[in-house]
């Protein structure tokens, strides 16, 4: 987590339960499994998230905190030049899953839950749209002509790329998906 602050007890839950759930699953991970080792107790874990539910929710939100820091924000730094920050995002999440390939968070949730939690069905949602509406906002500062589908077709792009490579286990994916992009931007 970002914050360089003593973590809170709810913090320390929460990057407990993220590295936990992001590598074991949401149902096949129980609280046992996710409190191990933690130092931290069942009544302590429940005092703040009343139901396993509550804990993937505030998971999630972290995780999508977690996007803007170590994604967008890192992509827009790299150029002013819209379409070089779309670009640059692709070899951004190309570098982080480099490090450790783990796929997105919120597609595993919102494939998880669908149909079982709409809470937690819905963060993975948002997560999908929320990309998906940041790849149209720099469509439109790139001037391209019809941003909204162009925005759309990157985060397909962007989103296969994402599941490809992890389930795959080949980051070449994210080069071929750049190929695509050049072309779609080239077109736009």
């Amino acid at each position: 987590m970002a914050d360089t602050a003593t973590p809170t007890k709810k913090q320390e839950i929460i990057a407990q339960a993220y590295d936990a759930f992001y590598d074991g699953g949401f149902h096949a991970t129980g609280i046992d499994t996710v409190m191990a080792n933690s130092g931290i107790s069942k009544r302590t874990l429940y005092k703040y998230f009343p139901s396993k539910e509550d804990l993937i929710e505030a998971v999630l939100e972290q995780y999508g905190e977690d996007t803007d820091t170590f994604l967008f924000k890192p992509a827009l730094g790299r150029s002013d030049d819209p379409r070089e920050q779309i670009l640059a995002l692709f070899d951004i999440r190309q570098e982080m899953m480099s490090k450790n390939c783990r796929g997105c968070l919120a597609m595993k949730a919102g494939q998880e839950y669908i149909g079982k939690h709409d809470g937690i069905a819905a963060r993975g949602k948002d997560a999908s749209v929320y990309v998906e509406s940041r790849f149209i906002e720099l469509c439109e500062k790139a001037g391209l002509k019809n941003p909204t589908d162009t925005g759309r077709q990157l985060n397909l792009l962007f989103q296969g790329a994402a599941l490809a490579g992890h389930m795959q286990q080949d980051l070449g994916v994210f080069d071929v998906a750049k190929r695509a992009v050049h072309i779609l931007l080239a077109a736009a």
